[in-house]
């Protein structure tokens, strides 16, 4: 996968042990309310070839646990959950990783059953935006599971983002890690980790698109014969500086804040216009605020840095070259990405298919995760 990249599942026993005896930057903060354990339910190690990873206890970041959540139920944002395991990037950062299994695992042929073999079902891997994090999936993967319930979803908390650490005790000291490259890599070490063989299908929205568009040239074992497409969601491949100007002193100043102080979202009216279209439910918008919770403000201000540096042109050109189908999907009422930057990376990328959603805004994913669980549906046929 080049020489740039170092994958998390391939990392030395050596290495890991640096990681566990050094112990973990940033901090798992709750995003939501407690909520009491379910009653029986098991934490999941996520499997490599050399063994498990990281699962609870007090190895986990922070000492304790995310709060947990039911399954994913259609109609709603269930909030923050227990994550089901962690998977190392390679400066040693554990990412919460949550994995959703399918119904209805596909059935091995004569030959394989005989042999004692099971078909890996198809994955999606489902990447999130900015001050996000996986809870804001929910509906999403109830969307996809309803209609593909052959299907395993797995989704993780960028780094910084909810229970995963800012940055890993293997990184340089002094060198800032928030830059899209960096989310390009952590992707790649999820997918070696939580989906190294059957059917893939990836699928980012706004930042997590770029995060995607970057993979494509970072690790371009991404794209190959396995990976059935790309959804991007609501996402740009750069040109955003200008549109993000005003807010630069302000998240200049958030920037500067240690990793754990955590400050309130917008006013619920002001993200409603800004990130939704208009016919969105009031309620879904509140209930989506609460189950996120507040953010790191560090965060916040490090990464609007890495969005407006961003310029993934140069990948575009691989992206082509290599054949992947490509599903952009834009709202009409996006002001964030608006559908211009969708028909940029249509117009590069000569196999990518565009859709405008009527009637959505940036949160798409949360607006209408239907329109989602159809293009993931249209790539595994």
């Amino acid at each position: 996968m080049g020489a740039e990249r170092r994958s998390s599942a391939r990392m030395a026993p050596a290495t890991r042990r640096t990681w566990r005896d050094a112990g973990l930057a940033g901090s798992t903060r709750r995003l939501g309310g407690q909520r009491p354990r379910a009653a029986g339910r098991e934490r999941r190690p996520l499997q490599h070839a050399g063994g498990d990873l990281l699962t609870g206890g007090p190895g986990a970041p922070g000492g304790s646990p995310a709060a947990l959540a039911e399954e994913p139920v259609a109609g709603q944002v269930v909030g923050p959950r227990e994550p089901d395991g962690w998977v190392l990037a390679d400066d040693g950062a554990a990412l919460a990783t949550y994995v959703h299994e399918p119904a209805r695992p596909p059935a091995p042929r004569w030959r394989d059953r005989l042999a004692g073999r099971h078909p890996a079902p198809p994955t999606v891997v489902l990447v999130h935006g900015w001050t996000l994090s996986a809870v804001v999936w929910d509906r999403a993967v109830a969307a996809i599971t309803e209609a593909r319930p052959d299907v395993r979803v797995v989704r993780y908390d960028q780094r910084g983002h909810g229970s995963s650490a800012a940055r890993g005790p293997l990184a340089p000291a002094g060198r800032p890690v928030a830059a899209i490259s960096r989310l390009a890599d952590d992707l790649a070490a999820v997918v070696d980790t939580c989906a190294p063989e059957g059917p893939l299908v990836l699928v980012g929205h706004s930042m997590g698109g770029m995060a995607l568009l970057s993979a494509s040239a970072r690790a371009p074992g991404l794209l190959g014969p396995r990976t059935r497409g790309l959804v991007l969601v609501s996402t740009s491949a750069g040109g955003l500086s200008s549109a993000g100007r005003p807010l630069a002193p302000l998240m200049a100043a958030l920037a500067r804040l240690p990793q754990d102080v955590l400050v309130p979202r917008a006013p619920r009216l002001l993200a409603q216009r800004t990130n939704y279209g208009p016919g969105v439910d009031p309620q879904l918008v509140a209930s989506t605020m609460r189950a996120m919770g507040r953010v790191s403000g560090r965060t916040t201000g490090e990464w609007f840095s890495a969005l407006m540096a961003h310029d993934e042109n140069a990948a575009l050109p691989l992206l082509a070259a290599a054949g992947t189908p490509v599903r952009v999907v834009v709202g009409d009422h996006d002001r964030l990405t608006p559908p211009a930057h969708a028909r940029a990376l249509v117009d590069a990328v000569p196999q990518a298919r565009m859709r405008v959603v009527a009637g959505t805004g940036h949160m798409m994913l949360v607006e209408r995760p239907d329109a989602i669980a159809a293009e993931v549906g249209a790539l595994l046929g």
